[in-house]
């Protein structure tokens, strides 16, 4: 081979691996990967249906399959150190709520460390927790919750144990003097199930749970813990309202990869999903779940988990939840 065509070789040698290298795509393997949202919950709940909102608009987005994976238990440890020991490739990332930020407080080995194991990709929304009641019980307000509890055993079913909704719960007891019991569950939607079986006669959960039930009479709402009413449930007060402000606390709904995951990886996925957050399509569809469309950066979705730490923490030592 002479040195005029040895030349020319050369040059389109290099022409392509600078093309390669430059339009490569930011998910370094090809577009049949898989990319995974491990959800900390079962199916049915707040959580799981965000993350399928989530998905179904942002495969076609990155031009890849993203498939939601439950793996519900011990209070959302299970799918939080499964993600918190997944390679950090862009390709697992955890659907998380508020569990992420009390479960070390409460566990004795939560199996993750909230801001050294996990990184912060994205807040998806926020929403209140929402206490509400069978129908067929004689229970028409908070105060009549408290005096009923002095009566008779009553038992409130939630997500499980340190969800955003037990902390509310057990909040309220020494402030309203209330004696109910908790009864944990691995998801919201089994509890709401639960409750309006008549199983159990009251419920503490997102109104992504239990929206649907409360809008068709099949539950009664009495309490939400927001600061605010909520937008499509003004008829329901809030605790401030009703003198127990101390238990104001919002269900949060966030994204979170592996430690290591390239932060090229974390800035595209925020880019990706904060732009899907803010379109009408997915708004409608997060604010029919009865939460707020949040699409942060990753610093202020970080700069909220650590105050959300600074809350749990004082709630925890006050109400002394503790997990074996």
């Amino acid at each position: 081979m002479n040195a005029l065509k040895m030349q020319i070789l050369l040059k389109r040698t290099l022409l392509i691996f600078t093309v390669f290298c430059f339009v490569g795509p930011t998910f370094a393997q090809s577009s049949t990967d898989t990319i995974k949202i491990i959800v900390i919950t079962a199916a049915g709940g707040a959580a799981d249906q965000a993350s399928r909102i989530v998905a179904e608009k942002l495969g076609p987005a990155l031009n890849k399959n993203v498939v939601v994976e439950n793996k519900p238990g011990a209070g959302g440890n299970i799918a939080s150190k499964f993600v918190a020991g997944s390679k950090p490739d862009g390709f697992t990332f955890l659907m998380t709520s508020n569990n992420h930020t009390i479960n070390p407080f409460i566990y004795k080995d939560a199996g993750y460390a909230t801001l050294t194991d996990l990184v912060p990709v994205v807040q998806v929304a926020r929403g209140p927790t929402v206490i509400a009641v069978n129908p067929q019980e004689p229970i028409n307000s908070m105060k009549d919750l408290i005096a009923n509890s002095h009566t008779r055993a009553i038992n409130y079913g939630s997500i499980g144990v340190g969800s955003a909704a037990h902390l509310v719960g057990e909040c309220l007891k020494p402030i309203t003097g209330a004696k109910y019991e908790h009864v944990p569950y691995k998801g919201g939607a089994p509890a709401v199930f639960d409750a309006v079986a008549g199983h159990i006669p009251l419920v503490m959960s997102s109104l992504a749970s239990l929206g649907p039930y409360i809008k068709s009479g099949k539950l009664r709402a009495i309490a939400v813990s927001s600061a605010e009413r909520w937008p499509g449930y003004t008829d329901i007060p809030t605790l401030a309202e009703l003198g127990m402000g101390d238990c104001t606390y919002d269900i949060w709904l966030g994204i979170v990869a592996p430690k290591g995951t390239p932060s090229n990886i974390v800035n595209s996925m925020n880019h990706e999903i904060s732009t899907l957050l803010k379109t009408k399509d997915m708004q409608e569809k997060i604010l029919g779940m009865g939460y707020m469309p949040v699409g942060n950066t990753p610093k202020e979705f970080d700069e909220m988990v650590r105050a959300d730490i600074n809350k749990t923490s004082k709630m925890i030592k006050t109400i002394n939840v503790q997990v074996e």
